[in-house]
């Protein structure tokens, strides 16, 4: 008989994670808050980043889905096997990358797509009246009605073995309460101050700057969502 939901057990996951990778963490605030003041602060570093998200807009949404990819596996599991608990690589690893790199080549087309919703719908600009909304709407709407719907699902395609039919009848509130809760969470804590400073750039310039915050969020988000799975019932039997 399963245990009934508690708020505490819910979020037990999330501070896991934080608790487990909080030096990832602080490694990529640091450089994302360093970059943003670097930027406007020194023109070598301007130079390169303007050509960087030159480089980025010419190839278009499919770049963006490979740079977003890099971004969330092979630039955060470096970091892990150099500072982190987990310095071990093997089969089981380099399956989970794979099928992590698939995953968040969608991220990077949705993010892509909305950070240019978010251009057409407030514009751009480091005015509080253009920063406001955009963070509310990224909060209120995008992360709980489309990203962690989205990211719930991609851990019920692996846990349920690619089977969409048991995706669709595994999916319920108790579900997006229980899988999606540990991933609000921290998703507010890890994004709320960087976002800050992301939706004040240029619109050409917020897609690079998620690329490098992205990545040590992804370490956390793979830990979380995938918290607990081979010791969980099977969802579409409940």
């Amino acid at each position: 008989m399963a245990s009934p939901w508690s708020l505490r057990a819910a979020l037990r996951p999330g501070f896991l994670a934080v608790k487990k990778y909080y030096r990832v963490f602080l490694v990529f605030q640091a450089i994302g808050i360093a970059l943003y003041f670097a930027y406007f602060q020194f023109p070598a570093v301007k130079v390169v980043v303007d050509a960087f998200s030159s480089w980025k807009e010419a190839g278009g949404l499919l770049l963006s889905a490979f740079l977003t990819a890099l971004a969330g596996t092979i630039l955060p599991e470096s970091v892990r096997t150099l500072v982190g608990p987990d310095r071990s690589w093997d089969l089981v690893r380099l399956k989970k990358m794979g099928w992590n790199f698939v995953f968040f080549a969608v991220v990077g087309l949705q993010v892509d797509l909305f950070y240019q919703v978010l251009g057409w719908l407030f514009g751009s600009g480091p005015a509080w009246s253009i920063i406001l909304p955009k963070l509310a709407v990224d909060f209120l709407a995008y992360v709980p009605l489309v990203a962690i719907p989205t990211s719930v699902s991609y851990f019920l395609w692996l846990e349920l073995h690619w089977s969409p039919r048991q995706i669709w009848k595994a999916w319920s509130w108790s579900l997006y309460r229980d899988r999606g809760l540990p991933l609000l969470i921290p998703d507010y804590f890890y994004w709320g101050p960087l976002l800050l400073f992301l939706y004040s750039l240029p619109l050409n310039l917020q897609f690079p700057y998620f690329l490098l915050i992205f990545s040590g969020w992804s370490l956390a988000f793979v830990f979380i969502g995938s918290h607990g799975l081979d010791s969980k019932s099977n969802p579409a039997d409940k």
